[in-house]
């Protein structure tokens, strides 16, 4: 697919048809396209906990403020930082900004591959971290970021407005809109 038909088309999708299963294929371009994320100073803090299980999908609907879409998705992908690898070269700004960015950079890959191959994703964010640790048996230097939902789609998401971008774009300084196309 052109690469600004996989951006214009990407939706969050949280509907997926039950009878369709995500292909190992599919889901191993999914992992190998997010693993090229970059990363700061090259620590590629990011790993990935595929989830397939029916409990575990119930337990971390629970603990992502009772989001059904994350127990009905066919296949989840934690998104995770190792910490230890950015603590060590860049301290507390490694481990508390740079590893969230680069966890979100390769979960912005995973949402576009997804795309790509036909399938429907959706990221959450909103979950309790201690929770999804536990019941993912995630140890104390990884950090989950993200929860991203996948299936075969069983809607069509509307689009919604964007805001314009000679309201969001700015020259030299914030707020200067001239030298604006």
């Amino acid at each position: 697919m052109d690469f600004e038909d996989v951006i214009r088309r990407r939706k969050m999708v949280r509907k997926y048809k039950q009878d369709r299963p995500i292909s190992d294929k599919i889901i191993t371009q999914l992992i190998k396209n997010a693993h090229r994320a970059p990363s700061a100073g090259h620590t590629q803090v990011q790993e990935f906990i595929i989830v397939k299980d029916p409990l575990i999908k119930k337990k971390l609907r629970i603990a992502a403020v009772d989001q059904e879409y994350v127990e009905d998705a066919p296949v989840l992908i934690i998104v995770c930082s190792n910490t230890s690898r950015s603590v060590g070269q860049y301290g507390i700004r490694g481990r508390d900004f740079y590893s969230i960015i680069d966890g979100a950079f390769a979960s912005m890959l995973i949402l576009l591959t997804a795309v790509n191959e036909g399938i429907g994703a959706c990221f959450v964010g909103a979950f309790e971290d201690a929770k999804v640790s536990k019941i993912l048996e995630i140890p104390k230097q990884v950090r989950p970021i993200g929860i991203v939902c996948l299936g075969y789609p069983d809607e069509e998401p509307e689009r919604i407005e964007r805001i314009s971008l000679r309201q969001l774009v700015y020259y030299n300084k914030y707020g200067n809109t001239s030298g604006q196309p």
